[in-house]
């Protein structure tokens, strides 16, 4: 599809704690850039590579640090109070909107899109743009039921116009899946109803297909190939090296993410060789064809974010699930319900580790997952997401040229 007017978007992504988020917006970023539009992607330096190697301009923002102790809190008061010192942090949001809106002011984009980044849609407001926010309604669950009543008290607190501030969700806030995978109905009622004050559209726009799965791979025999990839926040370490440890002895080699590069990947993949022993093992700290060995690997060792999830779907890969939040739970039990995949379990063995791992690389029905991985191509939400901002921008435009009439 060729657009009569190219527009100028920018994608603005957290990323520190999860790469998914940044994926997703690179992701779109891509299928955007393919259509004609002029894009950029604003995200940390920690993740400029990713964005770059992808042939897309990045521009640099300042990001907080991971914090994986959010995922064992399940007292609402408890992670309203961390949410305060981490992500509706008054010196955390005020140094969000400074970037975002110097980042809008040297860009000059028509709309901003967001992903997981809780302000960049308050500066879209700011400056009198159109913006989106991509969001997982799961995560409204946890922790995001707590962590946006905070970023909305900071911001009133921090002096922002509540026309601005009501714009936290954006315009519209698309949900990257299948209603299927993700639905409405879970999201809790006391939440929801605060997610509707703020948002005025919700939609279901189906998976951000990469460009390289736009097309359904080779439907050949795959050769065997363990594809271990479970996040960059540190949080999946031990994780990480109890898998290796249990699939060392099923013969097959594998391919381990470790999330992050630097010393202390280094140290870490030190302590995955180790756990690997003699199995044969390729290691890295980030991949720039992540999509490419998920749609090559036999099957997939994922924690259960929902990036890693939909690639390992779409590629028809069978996954294995260990699930560390309730985002993730909620996730690995969806796909497990649909015989697509199997969860490990926190206290496992690492016999029942590895023959779930086992029952994975040679599934009973490799065809349903074939089958559904069509399915959810077929809804294409990157496309959906490209209609929907070229028909925001227009309406947006036709808004402002007749109040200016007025």
């Amino acid at each position: 599809m060729t657009t009569r007017t190219p527009l100028r978007v920018l994608f603005v992504a957290f990323s520190r704690s999860s790469l998914g988020h940044i994926a997703r917006m690179r992701t779109a970023a891509q299928r955007f850039q393919l259509t004609g539009h002029q894009v950029a992607v604003a995200a940390h330096e920690e993740v400029r590579p990713l964005v770059e190697r992808a042939g897309l301009p990045w521009i640099g923002i300042d990001e907080i640090g991971p914090a994986p102790a959010w995922r064992g809190m399940n007292d609402v008061a408890e992670l309203r109070a961390f949410a305060r010192t981490r992500l509706a942090s008054p010196a955390y949001v005020e140094t969000c909107l400074a970037d975002e809106l110097r980042v809008i002011d040297d860009f000059g984009p028509d709309i901003v899109v967001s992903d997981m980044r809780n302000t960049a849609s308050v500066a879209a407001a700011m400056r009198g743009l159109p913006s989106v926010t991509c969001h997982n309604l799961r995560l409204f669950r946890h922790p995001m039921h707590a962590v946006l009543p905070e970023v909305l008290i900071t911001l009133d607190q921090l002096g922002i116009a509540g026309a601005h501030t009501g714009k936290v969700l954006g315009d519209a806030m698309l949900v990257p899946d299948l209603a299927l995978l993700d639905p409405l109905s879970d999201v809790p009622a006391e939440t929801m109803g605060l997610v509707t004050s703020l948002v005025a559209e919700i939609r279901h726009i189906g998976a951000l297909v990469p460009p390289e799965l736009v097309e359904a791979p080779e439907r050949g025999e795959r050769a065997p190939l363990l594809n271990i990839t479970l996040g960059g926040s540190g949080a999946g370490d031990a994780d990480l090296l109890r898998v290796v440890a249990a699939a060392r002895g099923l013969g097959v080699p594998m391919a381990v993410t470790l999330g992050a590069e630097g010393p202390g990947s280094d140290a870490l993949a030190a302590r995955v060789r180790a756990a690997a022993a003699d199995a044969v093992v390729d290691i890295a700290g980030l991949r720039h064809d992540a999509v490419d060995l998920m749609a090559r690997a036999s099957a997939a060792v994922v924690h259960g974010g929902h990036t890693s999830m939909i690639e390992g779907l779409l590629s028809a890969t069978p996954l294995v699930f260990v699930p560390h939040s309730a985002e993730q739970r909620g996730n690995a039990g969806r796909v497990s319900d649909l015989g697509l995949g199997v969860v490990v379990a926190p206290d496992d063995p690492a016999e029942a580790v590895a023959e779930k791992i086992r029952s994975m690389l040679a599934p009973a029905d490799r065809s349903a997952h074939t089958v559904f991985a069509d399915t959810l191509r077929a809804a294409d939400g990157a496309q959906a997401m490209i209609e929907h901002v070229e028909r925001a921008v227009a309406l947006h435009r036709i808004t402002r040229s007749g109040h200016a009439a007025q």
